[in-house]
């Protein structure tokens, strides 16, 4: 599941999740498309904003972040 996915699922905006979440609705923007920085980095909340967020969405971290590739 994805940030966006699941803010429709519950039917908010992304504005709604920013000000519940306590952040910009420009900060909350970028993490939903998965923005990265100039020099190609992905731009990564702090913990706690990733807490904001994920209680706002009635999520799990683990629900929200990407899966994680396979190690051999």
């Amino acid at each position: 599941m994805n940030l966006r996915r699941r803010r429709d699922a519950l039917g908010l905006t992304q504005e709604a999740v920013a000000e519940r979440a306590g952040i910009s609705l420009y900060a909350y923007q970028q993490y939903e498309r998965g923005a990265v920085t100039k020099g190609g980095t992905a731009t990564n909340p702090r913990l706690a904003t990733v807490l904001a967020v994920c209680q706002v969405l009635e999520a799990s971290i683990a629900d929200l972040l990407p899966a994680s590739p396979r190690l051999r």
